[in-house]
């Protein structure tokens, strides 16, 4: 996703009608998941053990593990 569709999407979380703020979420969680999950192959392909990618993502090695392991 282009930064400036996420800015897009950022920007309507603050306007009068609530639904479209929670839709916006929603389409930001989705590419949030997709962004994460490209960039954990990415480091697995590049050599980073699961203990490092966990840091980063701030989470356990069992989670980040049991969550991008088996694909």
């Amino acid at each position: 996703m282009e930064v400036e569709r996420m800015k897009t999407l950022v920007g309507s979380m603050d306007g009068d009608n609530p639904v479209n703020g929670l839709q916006a979420v929603a389409e930001l969680h989705r590419e949030i998941g997709r962004a994460e999950a490209a960039l954990v192959r990415r480091a697995r392909l590049a050599g980073l053990s699961w203990e490092a990618i966990a840091h980063a993502l701030g989470v356990s090695k069992q989670a980040v593990h049991k969550k991008y392991g088996k694909r």
